[in-house]
Order: structure tokens, then sequence, then C-alpha cells
């Protein structure tokens, strides 16, 4: 009977649900605006959303109008500023802002609220910009509570040491290291498990001794010092790819490998008189990297083969399970992925991407055509492969 006296006068059953339902259901809420409008509800729900756990995402606009820039750079300190008191927000993204020295103090707001005020643990700041850098401020490089943190074209620069203990995720875009700062960054992240860099320089020896950290990115290097190169120290890694346009690499050891993606092409000044250079290069990170059991190559790869295999160079035998070849839509790459291949008879898994497209153009500056087509009329492949499980090519 009483329970149908509070249906008939309009009790509020949702209401009267316990907090941890409520927040869980306010949580479900695509849009935080939506979470926020509850709060009019009645005096039950003014305050929830304070203790709902959120991200807040905030993409600059495309525009060259500084009045448009302006209001939104408004509109985002307004939101921090309602957000102060929430109980836990887990993300914080930032992305497009087309930096200038004058946005300095906006941005270090943003990093103040992440790393002092809120305790984020994901922090995201994107930076575009073609000539100063963002200076990342020095309170930021010691905080507890960040786990992932994205950087674009931001300065790091720590005057002391830096404590990022509970960072487990950390990627840099666009930066121009100075002497010693990278060993500053890594002994300081003592429980890192992915460390991506990409479009970098200034780096020349990147030593990584931590057992934790499985997983390494390297993407688009530059080598502003022709005389050096990359040196990669990393033997406790188990997952490393080199991708995009990179300056000279040299692995002096990464034992515990597992998997390899070699992804890239060589960026050297001079092409013509720097092949046998390039092939030098690659044949050692080859070499750097047969002992792995996962290994995914590269159409700038698959052309160093081919012409490796024109000059009689025997691909060293291993006992990889798992290969994946990028390549192009060309017969002539053919006898040197054969032999490639005569070199992995372990093989569980075969995986051949083809692109029908061109790529570089390799091969075409080491030998003419007539050569290229007399190799691969004559070129004869036998291999066999008993172990092989798996071959897709799609």
């Amino acid at each position: 009977m009483e329970r149908q006296q509070e249906l008939m006068v309009g009790a509020d059953r949702l209401s009267d649900l316990p907090d941890s339902i409520l927040l869980h259901i306010l949580s479900m809420l695509l849009n935080n605006k939506e979470v926020v409008r509850t709060s009019v509800l009645s005096e039950r729900w003014q305050f929830l959303w304070k203790f709902v756990p959120t991200s807040l995402n905030f993409n600059f606009p495309i525009s060259d109008n500084e009045n448009v820039t302006r209001d939104y750079l408004v509109s985002i300190h307004r939101e921090l500023y309602y957000r102060r008191s929430c109980e836990k927000i887990r993300k914080l993204r930032v992305w497009g802002l087309k930096y200038e020295e004058r946005y300095a103090k906006d941005v270090d707001i943003w990093v103040h609220f992440a790393t002092r005020l809120a305790d984020i643990e994901d922090l995201e700041l994107g930076l575009l910009t073609n000539n100063r850098r963002y200076e990342f401020p020095q309170f930021a490089y010691k905080t507890a509570s960040l786990r992932n943190l994205v950087l674009w074209n931001c300065r790091l620069n720590p005057f002391g040491n830096v404590n990022w203990s509970s960072l487990v995720s950390l990627s840099i875009v666009y930066m121009g290291f100075t002497d010693g700062v990278m060993e500053k960054v890594l002994s300081g992240c003592p429980n890192l498990e992915y460390l991506e860099l990409e479009k970098f320089s200034g780096i020349h020896r990147l030593e990584i001794r931590s057992m934790k950290l499985r997983e390494l990115i390297i993407r688009d290097y530059k080598n502003e010092n022709h005389d050096l190169g990359l040196e990669l120290l990393a033997p406790y890694i188990q997952k490393l790819q080199i991708l995009g346009l990179c300056s000279e690499i040299c692995i002096i050891n990464v034992a515990s490998l597992v998997t390899a993606v070699l992804c890239f092409d060589f960026d050297f000044e001079d092409e013509e008189q720097n092949l046998e250079k390039e092939f030098r290069f690659f044949k050692e990170l080859l070499h750097s990297v047969i002992h792995v059991e996962n290994l995914n190559l590269g159409s700038w790869c698959i052309e160093c083969l081919s012409i490796l295999e024109l000059t009689g160079w025997e691909f060293p035998p291993s006992s990889r399970k798992f290969l994946e070849l990028g390549v192009e839509f060309e017969q002539l790459d053919f006898p040197g992925i054969c032999c490639f291949l005569q070199s992995s008879l372990d093989l569980e898994t075969l995986v051949i991407d083809w692109y029908d497209v061109e790529f570089g153009d390799l091969l075409s500056r080491y030998i003419n055509e007539d050569e290229q087509i007399r190799r691969f009329e004559s070129h004869n492949f036998n291999g066999s492969f008993p172990y092989l499980k798996d071959h897709q090519d799609p």
C-alpha cells in the first residue's frame, strides 16, 4: 500500500538509488555538458556531476583569425574553472593551437590544471608551430598522477630531476633534444612501458636500461650532425619499430627483442654517393635483429634486399617464426624476396602486403632496366617451409 502511494504521488525512484549507481549512469552520457545539466534536476543531483569520472577534449578550430583563437582559449579556461572541483578527471586533451610565445601562459594554465589541480592521468598537448616551441614548465616535471603523456612541439629542459613515477606511456613528437635531457627523462620514469619518439633530433645515443620498458617506436629521426647517427642500446625491450624517413641508426644491443618492424627509408644528403652506405647500415640492422621471432619489412627494405641479392650477398639464416613483407607491385623485387625467404625456413606465418603504387626508385638507381629483366628471368627459387601454418596474401 505504501509503495502504491509513493508511485501515485510521483516519488523519484531514480534519485533513491545509491550514489555509485547514479554515477555509473551519468558516466554513460557521451557529452560532458549533458552530465552537468543533470544538476538542475533536484538537490539530490545538484553536485553529483562533480564526482563523475570524465575526459576533457578541446580541438582548436581551423582558422587564421586571432579572435577565433582567443575566444576558444577563453572557453577552455572557463571550462577548466568550472571543472576545478571535480572529483576525477581522467584525461585532458588540448589539440591544434597554432602556438606563439604570447600563448605560453595560457598553455601553462592547462598544464598546471592537469598536474597540480586535477591530478589527471592522461595528458595530450598537441601544439602547431613553425618557430618557437613551448617550454614545458618546471613544476610539471614532478607529478605522481600522470600515466600517459603525449607532447607535440614542446621543449623539454628540466633543471633538476624528473619524477614521473606513475608514467607508463610517453610520446614525444617534433622535438629537438639537448644533451642529457633524454637521460633525465628516462631516469625519472621507472615504470615506463611504452616510448615513442617521432620527428626528433639532437639524440646521438639512446640508452634504455629499464626492464619495464617493452616497446620503442622511432619515427622520422633526423641527424643534424652528419658525422653522428643514433646509437640504440636497449637490452630489455621486446618490440622495436623504426618507421618513416630516418638518418642512420645503429643498433648496439636489443638482446630481448621479440618483434621488429623496419618500415623506413634512410635519409642521406647525397643519394648517389651513399648507396653503399645505405646497404651497409641496412645489413647491420638485419644482423642486429636476426634473433627476433617476428619481423616486418617495408618496401624500401625489400628494394635493398633485391640489390643485395644481385651483388651476391647471402642473407644469414634465421629462426624467425613470423614474417610480414610490405612490397610494391613490382615483379623485379621478387628475387630479393625469394632469397630472403630462403633464409627463413622456420617460418610458421608469412604475410605479404602488395601495394599497387611506386614508393621508391632505389632499384632503378642501382641497375638499368635491361639488367633488372635479365636477373629476373634467370632467377630460380628453391625453398620449402615445413613449418608454415599460415600464408596471407591480401
